[in-house]
């Protein structure tokens, strides 16, 4: 199983504010609580979202139906839930952009912001469409009255068009980014969306022509550095994209944006260590972030630092508990240590978060329970693998019968794809990884290890079979 994490918020790393998010109101001279809401909006501008938050509550401890409030604190707990990577706090602040607008009686159009920027989000890091397919209905909505200004209207367009990406329609986003454009020529968000939008549907070259022009406008910008960083990254130019990290970093030392991803960067290009560094800078000037951590967890665990790999999970887990890939990626470390129960615990809250996604943890869940003296329990809980007609098999389960012994090695090598190369290599990895594992149960060790090697010889390092294969043979 790939680990995977929230790129497109990495890359981008623009707060709401960035797409020119207006105030809703301008408060009354008799309202007494204009004072406070102005301290949180500022609050909120200057990034400062826990005191916004803050702010936003006690008015509304004092008057539970200002929708003004409401909506300041909805803009700042999604900016500050997709800052840390925390979904409730997206959550929270989904739900109080919906009391904005209840409140309001849907009078002011700019409350919708924070409700479609939240969705966007939460689709994006829990992988779920349908939480975009949501917010897409709603901004069709508002685009279509007629009596939307143009600034209303080009926000209303970049949020669609970052709706578009989770939806997987690079295309469309493009276009409403481009009438965003039209629209206010220096939306700053917009500007950096729309090479985005080009690389994420295949046209790189118009992609790498448009961040470059970005560039020329905002030559001080960290945003911009960090975006290109991001487009080379997905083109397999690490150095550049490292080149560009460094650059943000130079012009801004406290964005921690380009530092976790300057991190990322050095952990795909095989330098855990350098990469642990990074990320241990970027938790220095936010703490709290569920993914970074998780991120730094990997980075030790891929120089046998499980302990401390574990520790990071944990209290990523924690912080984002209804997060499926936090759990599973704290399941498989777990597994690695040989704690077999507690792999289980986790793989358990991560299927059932997002059963249909962890359908690739049902091998490891099989042995797991297995070696957790629940053969049984793991037999009769998958016997339906066993029972599937052969060619209505997928890779997953072919994995699982093979443990179980509905299919013989010979059968497992044999199902691997052979047309695409990249997913070759990761099945063979697989493959050889599990062969191994049985080969352990079956006191077979020297055939165990030559196994576990050819798991390696992959070198499908983003696989967690890979992992596997490294601590059965204590290789890092």
């Amino acid at each position: 199983m790939p680990r995977f994490l929230p790129a497109l918020i990495i890359c981008l790393g623009l707060p709401l504010a960035a797409a020119a998010q207006p105030t809703p109101t301008t408060p009354t001279t008799n309202d007494p609580f204009a004072q406070l809401k102005m301290q949180a909006d500022q609050a909120q501008q200057q990034g400062d979202y826990a005191k916004s938050i803050q702010l936003a509550s006690q008015v509304l401890q004092q008057n539970p139906s200002d929708h003004v409030a409401y909506y300041l604190r909805a803009s700042a707990r999604v900016e500050s839930g997709r800052e840390q990577g925390n979904t409730q706090t997206i959550r929270e602040g989904v739900g109080d952009s919906r009391e904005a607008i209840r409140y309001s009686q849907n009078q002011n159009v700019n409350y919708y912001l924070p409700y479609l920027y939240g969705m966007m989000n939460l689709a994006v890091m829990e992988n779920k469409k349908s939480h975009a397919e949501t917010a897409l209905n709603v901004a069709n909505q508002i685009l279509a009255r007629p009596n939307l200004t143009p600034e209303e209207r080009a926000n209303f367009h970049y949020q669609r068009g970052m709706i578009y990406l989770p939806l997987n329609k690079p295309r469309e986003a493009a276009q409403d980014f481009t009438e965003t454009i039209k629209l206010s020529p220096n939306h700053f968000a917009a500007l950096l969306a729309l090479p985005d939008a080009y690389a994420l549907a295949g046209e790189n070259d118009q992609a790498l022509a448009s961040f470059n022009q970005v560039i020329q406008k905002q030559p001080d910008s960290p945003v911009v550095y960090n975006n290109r960083a991001m487009f080379y990254q997905q083109q397999g130019k690490l150095q550049e994209a490292i080149n560009d990290f460094s650059r943000a970093i130079q012009i801004d030392p406290n964005y921690h944006h380009a530092i976790t991803n300057r991190g990322f960067a050095y952990l795909e290009g095989g330098k855990p260590d350098t990469a642990e560094a990074d990320l241990t800078q970027s938790l220095s000037i936010v703490p709290e972030q569920p993914f970074v951590l998780g991120m730094r967890g990997e980075a030790r665990l891929l120089q046998g630092k499980i302990a401390e790999a574990i520790q990071d999970q944990a209290r990523a887990v924690q912080l984002d508990p209804q997060n499926p890939a936090l759990h599973s990626d704290l399941g498989f470390s777990y597994f690695f240590n040989q704690n077999f129960g507690e792999a289980l615990k986790q793989f358990d809250q991560a299927t059932q978060l997002s059963q249909d996604q962890m359908k690739v943890l049902n091998p490891w869940i099989y042995l797991a329970m297995v070696r957790n003296n629940q053969k049984a329990a793991a037999d009769a809980k998958f016997q339906t693998v066993l029972n599937q007609k052969p060619e209505a098999r997928d890779s997953v389960d072919m994995l699982t019968a093979y443990l179980m012994g509905g299919v013989t090695e010979a059968d497992l090598l044999k199902s691997i794809d052979q047309k695409d190369p990249q997913r070759k290599q990761a099945q063979t990895c697989e493959a050889h990884y599990f062969i191994g594992q049985k080969a352990l149960l079956a006191g077979d060790t020297a055939t165990a290890t030559q196994n576990f090697q050819q798991a390696l010889n992959t070198g499908m390092r983003n696989l967690s079979a890979y992992r596997g294969a490294q601590y059965a043979l204590k290789k890092f």
